[in-house]
């Protein structure tokens, strides 16, 4: 029993490998029957979630119908991967009902076979009409969004990898930045002469007296400390007064009752002061007790001196205040400056450092996103459009124009139509597919493109200058191109010039035609002459 269950579950998922495995591949024709020696069109699809080599068949798959021609393969992303498509023409001179073999197609190191297909081969004209024969090519807008957004940071990895990089500096330093640009973070509370006096008696006491020099540093020191203190609570010219002249400033303000100084702190300021004279100019040398003595003497009379300073008033709190903030406001606005200044430097010498490599033109139009040249530099798109259409490469896929169609013609049926252009309508592209029931002679056929011009003049383009032209695409298909310059009228005071193209393509069923309009901007005949370069169509075989 337990044998039966692995057997089953084994052909079940071997059912579910091959079901997926299929639908991978898929194989179309444009209709089940043909006349003798009319091309008939095979096309082969492959959906792949990820891009693998893929090796598709060759004219010995077909017998026993001859391959005429076949197409580059045809490369679509879709919402589920990678569509790769190519086309065969083939046909048959022997009347009769035959079946197209099993196609083996390899992908990766696995071959894979389409469906077998049954083809009559008919004598006389098989209508067609109630065929379907043309599946309808999805447009642009039925990429997804998640598809459209990967297509756009494919394209921009440059500024999507500085963002990062910025994002990056941005986190690591973030406390330097946010402290750089609020100086009241950074700022340390200024000490007072109290905590000031202590910090540096608390360093003195520290201090290791063995030589001379010692010595003289220290009283110097001790001095320095205490003036410093005198001078920001006491007397304003402790600093720069001499001994007896410190003295006789602080005997004074006794007097004049300004601070109520003991006299008794003013003499033994006076004796160490006397004392640190002969240290400096004398060279005296008192005993390490003395020293310290005067190192602890001072200590006590700065604490006294202190507690007889009076509490700052509430006018002189508010203006410290003030002064404080307007000093942080000073700081900040400094250091913007410097940043703006950083900024505006730096961004003047990248533009003339880029101005000098690439030219100033591109190098501003680059800063300023100019759209078309973002069109001639991004990843442009090659597709087919018709089915057979017109195989084309240009900077967004075009959408298929169903109500507002253009170029019409009263003799013929227009089968499908695509559009293209940039934000302002300065390029626009159309590529169009008509069909006809009687066989157009190729002398007829420029005529017939000329009655484009009507419909140009009817798009606002004047003093158009004509020119005829053979035109040959890459895989030496001929057509006709009508060529030249024109006016374009913007409004009604306002007109611009450029240019226009009209190629066309006759066919056994119809044409084609391709238009291409563009003004005189920048980066616009870069752009028209690549879509012009780029042409395909499929040759068929005259009969």
């Amino acid at each position: 029993m337990r044998s039966f269950i692995n057997i089953y579950f084994l052909a079940l998922f071997l059912f579910q490998s091959h079901s997926a495995l299929s639908q991978k591949l898929n194989a179309t024709i444009e209709s089940d029957s043909i006349l003798i020696g009319k091309e008939l069109f095979y096309k082969i699809d492959v959906n792949l979630e990820k891009k693998q080599a893929i090796i598709f068949p060759d004219s010995a798959s077909f017998v026993p119908f001859e391959l005429l021609s076949e197409t580059k393969v045809d490369t679509i992303q879709s919402n589920n991967g990678f569509i790769f498509s190519k086309s065969y023409a083939i046909t048959s001179f022997d009347e009769g009902e035959y079946i197209i073999p099993k196609i083996k197609v390899q992908i990766g190191d696995k071959l894979f076979s389409t469906d077998s297909k049954k083809i009559k081969v008919n004598m006389v004209e098989v209508d067609t009409t109630k065929q379907g024969l043309y599946e309808i090519k999805p447009s642009f807008d039925d990429f997804s969004t998640l598809e459209i957004i990967k297509l756009g940071l494919v394209s921009n990895y440059l500024k999507l990898l500085s963002i990062i990089l910025l994002i990056l500096v941005i986190i690591l330093f973030r406390k330097k930045i946010v402290n750089f640009f609020n100086p009241i973070l950074n700022i340390k509370p200024t000490l007072s002469p109290l905590e000031l006096a202590n910090k540096r008696i608390i360093k003195l006491e520290k201090f290791e007296t063995k030589s001379n020099s010692d010595i003289k540093h220290f009283y110097s020191e001790l001095i320095f400390l205490l003036r410093c203190f005198l001078n920001k609570e006491i007397y304003s010219r402790a600093l720069e007064s001499t001994t007896n002249e410190l003295i006789s400033g602080l005997n004074n303000l006794r007097e004049l009752k300004l601070f109520a100084i003991p006299k008794k702190s003013i003499n033994r300021i006076q004796e160490i002061l006397n004392r640190a004279d002969l240290v400096k100019f004398a060279k005296f040398l008192p005993q390490r007790h003395i020293s310290q003595n005067d190192l602890k003497s001072i200590k006590e009379e700065i604490s006294i001196l202190s507690s007889l300073i009076p509490e700052p008033s509430e006018e002189q709190k508010l203006k410290d205040l003030n002064y404080q903030k307007e000093t942080i406001k000073r700081l900040r606005n400094a250091r913007i400056k410097i940043v703006l200044f950083s900024i505006v430097g730096s961004s003047i010498l990248l533009f003339i450092f880029s101005g000098f490599i690439n030219g100033f033109q591109y190098t501003f139009d680059k800063i300023t996103l100019n759209e078309n040249l973002k069109l001639s530099e991004k990843v442009w798109v090659k597709s087919e459009y018709g089915s057979p259409g017109v195989f084309i490469e240009s900077p967004d896929a075009l959408i298929r124009l169903n109500d507002d169609l253009q170029f019409l013609f009263d003799d013929f049926n227009l089968d499908s139509q695509f559009y293209f252009s940039n934000s302002n309508n300065s390029i626009e592209l159309f590529i169009s597919n008509y069909s006809t029931k009687d066989k157009i002679e190729p002398d007829n056929f420029q005529s017939i493109l000329e009655y484009k011009l009507d419909d140009l003049e009817l798009k606002g383009l004047y003093n158009l200058l004509v020119t005829f032209e053979e035109f040959e695409t890459n895989n030496k298909a001929s057509g006709v191109v009508i060529s030249g310059s024109s006016d374009y009228k913007i409004d009604k005071n306002k007109s611009r010039q450029g240019k226009y193209s009209v190629v066309g393509f006759l066919t056994e069923t119809g044409f084609k035609t391709i238009v291409l309009l563009q003004h005189d901007l920048r980066y616009l005949d870069k752009i028209g002459e690549r879509i012009l370069r780029s042409i395909d169509v499929l040759k068929e075989k005259k009969k």
